[in-house]
């Protein structure tokens, strides 16, 4: 079992579904879930942003060897002005190692970049149909939500947090935020 803890501040519920899916998947075997990789959903960008210091501050005061890894939606927010604001927060706050990831536009855009596994969840949805379209070469460019709704009127977020990610290619994801999620935590891993 590694020593180090990993400490996961997830913006909403949905995240951690996902998360709790796919995080196996991707952590070296002695990071475990609930054990020393540890997962806290927020209640929105407001709940996340107020909690974020407080949890810092008592991360780095346990005197255990943390890591903390944050994840928000970046909606319609700006990405760069997004990651540099929970920037100023960590550094104000912390000097254990941290990594800001933001979704963009939202967790679904992920799901976006792997239609295969879609089509698995919601089988009305063919990937062959949607797959190589224009519109979702970069599915980081369009609201992942809204399209998944207008592909089929069973798309819920919390169904498809925890169903889509069974089936994801970790290694042939086409959402550019989503591989920079996976590169970043591999490397906060290996720090």
């Amino acid at each position: 079992m590694n020593p180090n803890f990993i400490e996961i501040l997830a913006e909403e519920p949905s995240m951690e579904n996902f998360l709790r899916v796919i995080l196996p998947v991707i952590l070296p075997e002695d990071y475990q879930l609930d054990v020393n990789c540890f997962i806290h959903p927020h209640e929105g960008k407001n709940h996340l942003k107020k909690s974020i210091p407080r949890k810092l501050r008592a991360y780095q005061r346990s005197g255990y060897p943390v890591k903390v890894l944050i994840i928000h939606d970046q909606d319609s927010n700006d990405c760069l002005r997004l990651k540099n604001e929970f920037d100023v927060i960590c550094q104000s706050n912390i000097t254990i190692p941290y990594l800001i990831r933001i979704a963009c536009r939202e967790l679904e855009n992920w799901y976006l970049g792997d239609f295969q596994s879609i089509e698995k969840v919601y089988p009305e949805i063919k990937a062959s149909k949607y797959e190589n379209k224009a519109k979702f070469r970069n599915p980081d460019n369009v609201s992942g939500s809204h399209e998944l709704e207008l592909m089929t009127k069973n798309f819920t977020k919390s169904f498809a947090s925890r169903e889509i990610p069974k089936y994801m290619d970790i290694q042939n994801n086409k959402s550019k935020s989503f591989n920079h999620f996976i590169t970043g935590l591999e490397k906060l891993v290996e720090m």
